[in-house]
């Protein structure tokens, strides 16, 4: 999912995506699951179908929101070592 959008910002944009575009992106695909799940965009409708998101996957990955409606994530510490990414550390949010 990561490469497909990287590929596609890359080609439509010609630069590489940063994380608030990632971010963005995932933003808007959960605002329209959203839509579609309370088959509607009334007010009080898309709040709830908002409010009960569990495990919607992004290209950030995996987001859920809270009760008290923040999103709630696993973040990823990446070290780059002779110019080299690699996973250093999954941080899952609490109670997950």
């Amino acid at each position: 999912m990561v490469q497909h959008f990287v590929s596609k910002f890359r080609a439509k944009f010609g630069e590489t995506p940063d994380a608030l575009a990632v971010l963005g992106y995932d933003a808007g695909r959960l605002l329209f699951h959203a839509i579609a799940q309370a088959g509607s965009v009334e007010g009080s409708k898309l709040r709830d179908a908002i409010a009960s998101t569990k495990d919607f996957r992004g290209v950030a990955g995996l987001v859920t929101i809270d009760r008290e409606r923040n999103a709630t994530k696993t973040a990823v510490i990446i070290a780059i070592a002779n110019g080299k990414p690699s996973l250093k550390e999954t941080i899952f949010p609490p109670n997950s």
